[in-house]
């Protein structure tokens, strides 16, 4: 899959695509016509729409990434990391972006934090965060979807179980709530609560695949580079 992913045309798509991106085009329209033009399927084209940004808003970031997070007060955008991890674990597609972020295609909806391999993810990232003995760590969970809470009490009985300090907290919006936060590490890969927040920012879905897995994955700024 990943060769077909990453060919020759995706490799000049990708190109012309960082290019017009950091020229100011907008994103949206200049997807659809170097998508039409070099015949990208649609993993190509979530490829480009998720894992490409502009050299500012990379800087940005690189600015304020942390990774070490030993002793710190993390928040997390929980459905974000886990289903980047799930994803991993499924052997469905999960890269590296320009910005050094890990992404997946968005391939996991619904009620996936029922399966087995959820929960699996689950458990990889709090033994991670286990060993960090952080401060305090909360979870932040999107209230509409489907038991998400069970999936609050869930993750509240795993941080008691570990003697992690924190909770989980369902949120109608979690992405307004982390980008408004003031203190601590934002751990998240969504766009917009890089762009919009202040606060410093981590991967934490990478660093506990990192951990756990020899990773081999697209790297879409190693390509540009």
């Amino acid at each position: 899959m990943r060769d077909e992913i990453i060919s020759t045309e995706f490799i000049q798509a990708l190109r012309d695509y960082a290019y017009l991106l950091n020229r100011n085009y907008p994103r949206k329209p200049i997807l659809k016509i170097i998508g039409d033009r070099y015949l990208l399927n649609t993993f190509q084209r979530i490829l480009l729409n998720r894992g490409v940004f502009t050299e500012s808003d990379i800087t940005s970031r690189e600015e304020r990434t942390i990774v070490g997070l030993s002793g710190a007060e993390i928040h997390i955008d929980a459905y974000n990391v886990l289903f980047t991890i799930s994803n991993y674990l499924l052997g469905r597609l999960v890269f590296i972006s320009n910005d050094h972020f890990i992404r997946d295609a968005g391939e996991v909806y619904g009620k996936m934090h029922k399966d087995p391999v959820f929960q699996r993810a689950a458990d990889l990232l709090l033994d991670y965060l286990k060993g960090l003995e952080p401060l305090k760590v909360e979870f932040y969970i999107d209230r509409p979807i489907s038991y998400s809470a069970q999936l609050a009490g869930s993750l509240r009985e795993m941080l008691v179980e570990r003697g992690i300090s924190g909770g989980a907290i369902l949120e109608k919006n979690p992405d307004a709530v982390l980008i408004r936060m003031d203190s601590g590490i934002i751990a998240s890969s969504d766009s917009d609560i890089l762009n919009e927040t202040d606060m410093p920012v981590t991967d934490l879905a990478h660093a506990v695949l990192k951990v756990n897995f020899t990773l081999d994955l697209p790297d879409l700024g190693a390509i540009l580079s």
